[in-house]
């Protein structure tokens, strides 16, 4: 269930666990932001993300790249290629997925690999 650090309508609160839901189910579905919003049919979608925000602790497109890159470390573990990986997690290139992946946990995909394979 969601903790409501503020009153939120009952309309933004179950928008919100919709896009949360979506993104969790689906990391490497790419949506921007936009059209996760589209998806719950909010008229007023400054609010929405706001309080995707404050619930959370992150921004829609945040939350989105930080479960791709958690959903990433099972491939790594199964001995998937980083450029694979950097793929299916929907980077252009296998060096933005290391600086993300290294950003994010604090070590680079192939030091995960190391430790945790």
């Amino acid at each position: 269930m969601i903790n409501i650090v503020k009153p939120y309508s009952k309309y933004v609160r179950d928008a919100i666990s919709c896009i949360k839901q979506h993104i969790d189910d689906n990391p490497f579905c790419y949506k921007t932001s936009a059209e996760l919003l589209e998806q719950v049919c909010s008229p007023n979608r400054s609010s929405v993300e706001k309080a995707f925000k404050d619930v959370f602790g992150f921004g829609i497109k945040e939350y989105q790249v930080k479960q791709r890159l958690n959903a990433s470390k099972k491939f790594l573990e199964a001995g998937m290629s980083k450029k694979q990986v950097a793929a299916k997690c929907l980077y252009r290139s296998q060096s933005a997925f290391a600086a993300a992946f290294k950003k994010e946990f604090g070590l680079t995909p192939t030091e995960w690999q190391t430790r945790f394979a």
